[in-house]
């Protein structure tokens, strides 16, 4: 589960309403994982607000996965970008180990049902360009280990050749896959969302754009 809200006091708010639903419902919330993760603004305090759960204080953190993506406390994509990285580098060993003497067509099908998800790179949009050229790079690799080619060999020719997708071809296909989710949403919440101008204005939508249409 996990609460946002716009201030200090609003988050209070909430973490009160979990206790009196926890007390009233005979739950238990683990307060030893939870933890809060502050983004930065223009008024930050100099000291840190102290927030309760089920009277037990909270713990600060920089960063926090949740859901198998990593969220920073400066709202920064690099350190989700390199778990993905070290996971896709697995991912082609694993396929390696166990189907190093599999036809080439199964492999490029493994490869594609295996490495071309890369988990939540729809949401990447405030990172440098040097983690996401190393899983670039990782990706194109990966095709290369799993069909035992060097390292010197084109990456796009192998990928044409064997109809494998491209890494950019697969992260604008999951951008387009979210932002079509998004747009056919009938929760009430989502419509709303979606609907907002500052969604339509927002940094993660004009980079959709840029990587989609233009």
């Amino acid at each position: 589960m996990v609460l946002v809200a716009p201030s200090a006091k609003g988050l209070r708010r909430l973490l009160d309403t979990c206790t009196c639903f926890a007390a009233s419902h005979d739950i238990v919330f683990n307060t030893c994982k939870s933890q809060v993760l502050v983004a930065p603004g223009r008024n930050m305090p100099t000291v840190k607000p102290c927030f309760r759960l089920c009277n037990s204080a909270m713990d600060f953190t920089d960063q926090y996965k949740y859901l198998g993506h990593i969220f920073a406390h400066d709202l920064r994509d690099d350190a989700d970008i390199s778990r993905q990285t070290r996971l896709l580098y697995a991912r082609a060993n694993m396929l390696l180990r166990k189907f190093s003497a599999a036809h080439t067509t199964t492999k490029i099908m493994l490869f594609n049902a295996f490495c071309s998800p890369v988990y939540g790179c729809q949401l990447w949009f405030n990172f440098i360009k040097e983690p996401f050229r190393r899983i670039h790079v990782a990706f194109n690799n990966a095709l290369r280990l799993l069909l035992k080619m060097p390292t010197w060999c084109s990456a796009s020719q192998l990928f044409v050749q064997h109809g494998a997708i491209t890494f950019l071809a697969a992260v604008r296909k999951q951008q387009f896959s979210l932002l079509r989710s998004l747009c056919s949403c009938n929760n009430d919440i989502t419509q709303a969302f979606v609907s907002c101008d500052r969604f339509w204005r927002s940094p993660i939508l004009a980079k959709w754009r840029n990587d989609l249409y233009v």
